[in-house]
């Protein structure tokens, strides 16, 4: 299919290019017939029309064509994601729902950053929904099997030009990022992530740069866009976050780095822990499934584990009939990792300590419904205690949190509000985290039943009183 040399509507070009359709006139056809069969449209489109498009001509029959389109995509393409002037006020699909096109998806993000570093955090939490089940993972699944065509290189000039130097700065400030969100939590560097994004975001726009330099950048803003992201679900900003972990992963599809499979899957898993903690266990399941499916079988042992032992919780608040997936999935997570010596590059997405850490929520979740589980929900807490790396504070109140809450479940009421002191203790390292918030107000109802005890009542008072602090 050949393509005019000047593009002014690259979405559209891509989207065409990679339709399935020989030429341009054959397209043309596809529309001509379309509009008669549906919509009684006698069209008399040609290779010469859709040309005009493609330079930035006007179309007058744009839902003809986004119709088109959408059938040999197999995903609903908008006419305001094709001419998005066309949108008359209206706000653009959420990008789940849109496949991916690396040009809109840096549009998007540009747009985005642009609200956000302009508003405040509430307002724009209010004004970004979260779409779950179905309406998520149904068009998200089918444009993630589209085909990855890439960021094409910029060679024309321009006022400056990207180098791999100027992308490994990106990764570092990225890395630094994720430190200080495992140190602190999410709330105190937010805003400085997303500035870091919004330079990243504008270099790709508009600086000249090689096919494999754009392309790897392309994947460090993927990976950029996960950890705003996940500061954002951090500080209770689901909606932005989930903004966020979608364009990111609109970017890494797009991205031909060989970083870009490993970024997929570990978005696809930061998707997959906020529909746990929105309570939306069975569309996380489907995002779990959805990142194995992307890895080759024998290849990334370490991705495949954090995978498993991430479907182990997704699986924990199903029931009873679920145990023995849980006792599956973790084992089989345990012996992944346990293969991945050689799996330098996935390394970075687990280590020991996080599976004892999950595999432990796992079992309390599991405990809801027979208590006696939650033996190895404290087995597992104390493995993630012992072996938890230094710098990650809030993953060790969340350990201390699960061992307080198995020992609750357990009957072992005065060693669990000891248990839960040390807790309250780690708590005032990690201030700026709401999910370590949520997490110690389910305390309250795991102690409830042991309030008559002086241990316990001292614990949920001091327990109250943080809630009460970290709550202002």
């Amino acid at each position: 299919m050949r393509l005019p040399a000047r593009i002014a509507n690259p979405v559209l070009a891509v989207l065409i290019q990679h339709s399935g359709y020989n030429s341009l006139d054959e397209f043309a056809a596809a529309v001509n017939t379309l509009g008669h069969r549906t919509h009684g449209l006698r069209l008399n489109y040609d290779h010469v029309a859709v040309k005009r498009w493609l330079t930035g001509g006007t179309c007058q029959q744009p839902h003809v064509v986004a119709q088109a389109l959408s059938y040999a995509w197999n995903v609903p393409i908008p006419v305001g994601v094709i001419w998005p002037q066309l949108r008359k006020g209206s706000p653009p699909p959420p990008p789940h729902a849109t496949p991916c096109v690396a040009a809109r998806t840096l549009d998007e993000l540009a747009a985005y950053i642009g609200s956000d570093m302009l508003t405040r955090r509430a307002l724009l939490n209010d004004a970004t929904g979260v779409a779950v089940g179905v309406a998520l993972t149904g068009p998200l699944l089918r444009w993630l099997d589209a085909p990855t065509i890439g960021l094409p290189a910029r060679a024309e000039p321009t006022t400056s030009s990207l180098t791999m130097a100027t992308v490994a700065g990106i990764e570092a400030a990225t890395a630094h990022f994720g430190a200080q969100d495992a140190q602190i939590g999410g709330g105190l560097s937010r805003e400085a992530a997303v500035g870091q994004l919004k330079h990243a975001v504008d270099l790709l726009r508009d600086a000249s740069y090689t096919d494999a330099v754009g392309n790897r950048m392309l994947a460090a803003v993927a990976e950029l866009a996960g950890m705003v992201g996940w500061m954002s679900h951090d500080v209770g900003m689901d909606g932005p976050a989930q903004r966020y972990f979608t364009l990111g992963l609109h970017a890494a599809r797009e991205s031909t780095d060989p970083r870009a499979l490993l970024l997929q899957v570990n978005l696809l898993a930061d998707m997959a822990r906020q529909m746990r903690a929105l309570h939306q266990p069975d569309t996380g399941l489907r995002l779990v499934d959805a990142a194995l499916a992307l890895l080759s079988r024998g290849r990334h042992p370490a991705a495949a584990a954090m995978l498993w032992n991430l479907k182990a919780r997704m699986l924990a608040p199903l029931g009873a009939t679920a145990v023995p997936e849980i006792r599956h999935a973790t084992a089989l997570a345990v012996d992944l990792l346990a293969q991945a010596d050689d799996d330098a590059a996935a390394l970075a997405f687990i280590d020991p300590a996080e599976l004892a850490g999950n595999a432990a929520l796992a079992w309390q979740d599991a405990a809801a419904h027979t208590p006696a589980l939650a033996r190895h929900a404290e087995e597992q807490a104390l493995h993630a205690l012992a072996y938890r790396p230094g710098g990650y504070s809030r993953s060790t109140v969340f350990d201390q949190i699960s061992l307080t809450a198995a020992r609750f479940t357990l009957a072992e009421a005065d060693q669990a509000a000891a248990d839960g002191h040390s807790a309250l203790n780690l708590a005032e390292e990690v201030t700026t985290s709401v999910r370590v918030l949520e997490r110690l107000r389910t305390l309250l109802k795991h102690s409830a039943p042991y309030a008559g005890s002086p241990d316990v009542r001292d614990f949920r008072d001091r327990l109250n009183q943080t809630v009460a602090v970290l709550t202002t």
